[in-house]
């Protein structure tokens, strides 16, 4: 059966010819439908209340009401998928962008080019094809998550055993931390960051789904907040134990062999690069049961079946509980095959780390 019911989408833009270019895309597709046009971030918190669009397109600066106030208060009265269009040519505007993220949107785009750029026809594409994925995406509303609420063991899962293991005693011979996370994703890792300590005695390795125009914007704006170190790898880098190491935009990120990264354009998993997946396969095969593996909110099945073989290696395998996470496709499906050790809050998580290291901060 022909599901002809379009994506109701709500344009968030104060300009004319920002409005023009992004209704005529759409337009031009016909899986969508614009609803409305909000030109500031108050009218956007009215439209979606009153016109219950499936996806918002919101711009940054806005008069009246910017974009980060407007999605704070979306994400806690009216919950929607907000994908932020941004032209990220302005380092202050980069760092506006994550504010947003911080404050409950999907994921970031830049803003696509008008006809005639040699780019046009690409970013269209992509601005259309992220609008679609991230109107099926089910959000809650946003809520900050208590610190001590305590593991959660994963539901109709009799297979792993959350709360059963001694940490200490089974994984403190770990030596790398690996993390995955797609969309939602971003502000969880900043909030690990900001509480683990900065004597960690091994390096930590993430893969975050992101533009590549904002890889190396985003790594700055976690070192605004980190107690790590973070940085951008480079192929056959020396990983140090306390710091903290993203891909480049449009690359994998893996080993070479222990304590060597690699940074490779192999070809994309899933469509993807960088993908979870590839980096917890690399983290396998190096590492094995010497490692802590971490799957954080996102889209899809990124990484989730990579975790279940890390978890039958012996690897301690968490994944972010789904009273926390903005989108639950990646754990979920982590949890679904049985590859999860604990399921865990963002503070739970930092509170393992400690545990398994017996740090003291």
């Amino acid at each position: 059966m022909v599901n002809n019911k379009k994506i109701r989408v709500l344009i968030v833009e104060d300009t004319l010819v920002g409005q023009s270019l992004l209704k005529g895309l759409l337009a031009e597709d016909q899986r969508f439908e614009v609803v409305g046009v909000a030109l500031n971030g108050r009218q956007a918190v009215e439209f979606v209340a009153s016109l219950g669009p499936d996806v918002v397109s919101m711009d940054i600066y806005m008069p009246v009401m910017d974009g980060v106030e407007a999605t704070r208060l979306i994400m806690e009265s009216t919950p929607v998928p907000i994908v932020i269009v941004s032209s990220f040519y302005n380092p202050s505007e980069i760092k506006m962008s994550f504010s947003i993220l911080e404050a409950g949107a999907l994921t970031i785009l830049p803003r696509p080019f008008g006809p005639g750029h040699p780019q046009f026809t690409k970013t269209a594409r992509n601005y259309r094809n992220t609008l679609k994925m991230m109107s099926e995406v089910k959000v809650a509303p946003r809520r900050k998550v208590a610190r001590n609420s305590g593991s959660t063991r994963p539901r109709g899962s009799d297979e792993t055993h959350a709360g059963q293991i001694s940490t200490v005693a089974d994984y403190s011979q770990s030596k790398i931390i690996a993390i995955g996370a797609s969309a939602g994703g971003p502000q969880v890792i900043q909030s690990i960051l900001q509480e683990l300590p900065n004597s960690i005695p091994v390096p930590v390795l993430i893969v975050q789904h992101i533009d590549t125009h904002f890889a190396e914007g985003y790594v700055d704006w976690l070192n605004s907040t980190s107690n790590l170190p973070v940085h951008i790898a480079t192929n056959g880098e020396l990983m140090l134990p306390g710091h903290v190491y993203f891909p480049p935009g449009d690359h994998h990120l893996g080993l070479q062999r222990e304590d060597i990264i690699a940074v490779t354009r192999n070809p994309p998993e899933k469509g993807l690069r960088p993908a979870v997946g590839y980096l917890f396969n690399n983290v396998n095969l190096v590492y094995g049961k010497h490692s802590v593996c971490i799957l954080l909110s996102g889209m899809g099945v990124d990484g989730a079946r990579e975790l279940k073989m890390l978890h039958d290696s012996g690897a301690l395998t968490i994944v972010q509980d789904a009273q926390s996470a903005l989108v639950y496709g990646m754990p979920g499906e982590a949890i679904r095959l049985g590859g999860a050790v604990k399921v865990l809050p963002p503070g739970d998580i930092v509170k393992e780390i400690v545990q398994i290291f017996t740090i003291l901060k």
